[in-house]
């Protein structure tokens, strides 16, 4: 047994599971668990670049065939999130916004504190938010002032938080189960706008997954309804490949804009992996924002 036929036969083995990954990951509506295979186009990416690597060291042709393919689909499906563009501010006005998933069992709260404290934002969305991280932040000499957020003793909450007084804002919430999410007024220049935070359930489940497609389908209606232009964040629990999130991006979200994302799962005995590297990504679709229902 040479090096080469051991990379070889591994190779086999990857690229297996990263073309069953990649043509799984286009049912993800027929099923939760596609829809969560669907979500790893980058890693199937570059396992499929490793995969080829040894495939050819071996000259087997077949499979380098069947394995460029799948790496193909996915490097047209990752790709424009590399070399897109940012559409240009149309004016001089600007207005930051920073989420933060501050992570419910983050052991370094304090570190979230001076982050909040060093931040150049107009508004702080922070999920995830616990109890002892509430008192720490009040507790702070902070520039921030909180402007709407859950109860004070929730387990697990969200806060908003802003410089500007004359932001207002309330809570409400999204989808059947009716998961938290903060809605914000406030104005860029001389235009009133709204902000929608929202953190969805994690799809680890296929109850959570359904929960989280019904959260997502919660905001797509309210930026239907909206009076004024609205801006979405938050930790949505999904990637550009979401079928749920797809929907979104069809009820007006406006070309061009940026944002980040990272993604971590569960195995079957529900062991959590560590997060994904950060990737941005840009909306893809260009559209005239959806006027309100009168109704």
């Amino acid at each position: 047994m040479t090096a080469r036929w051991s990379a070889g036969m591994a190779g086999i083995a990857v690229g297996i599971v990263v073309v069953l990954g990649t043509l799984l990951g286009f049912l993800g509506r027929a099923s939760w668990v596609f829809d969560l295979v669907g979500n790893f186009r980058f890693q199937y990416l570059w396992l499929g670049v490793l995969a080829l690597i040894a495939l050819i060291w071996n000259r087997w042709w077949i499979p380098v065939g069947v394995v460029a393919v799948a790496v193909a689909i996915n490097v047209l499906a990752v790709g424009p999130y590399w070399w897109g563009s940012i559409a240009d501010p149309t004016g001089p006005e600007r207005l930051t916004i920073v989420h933060l998933n501050t992570a419910a069992g983050n052991p370094e709260k304090e570190r979230v504190v001076d982050f909040v404290r060093t931040a150049e934002a107009d508004v702080i969305l922070l999920a995830e938010v616990t109890p002892a991280l509430l008192d720490l932040l009040e507790a702070a000499d902070l520039e921030f002032q909180p402007v709407a957020g859950t109860p004070a003793r929730t387990r697990v909450g969200l806060l908003a938080l802003t410089r500007d007084p004359s932001v207002t804002g309330r809570l409400t919430n999204l989808g059947v189960s009716e998961v938290p999410a903060v809605l914000l007024n406030l104005d860029l220049g001389d235009e009133p706008i709204e902000m929608l935070g929202f953190h969805t359930s994690s799809p680890g489940r296929e109850a959570r997954s359904s929960a989280r497609d019904d959260q997502l389908a919660g905001a797509g209606r309210r930026v239907a309804e909206r009076e004024s232009p609205m801006v979405l964040i938050g930790d949505f629990n999904a990637t550009p490949w979401t079928g749920a999130f797809r929907d979104l991006l069809d009820t007006g979200l406006i070309d061009g804009q940026l944002y980040g994302y990272r993604v971590k799962a569960r195995d079957a005995l529900l062991k959590e992996t560590g997060w994904s590297v950060e990737l941005f990504t840009l909306s893809q679709h260009e559209m005239d924002p959806p006027a309100p229902d009168p109704m």
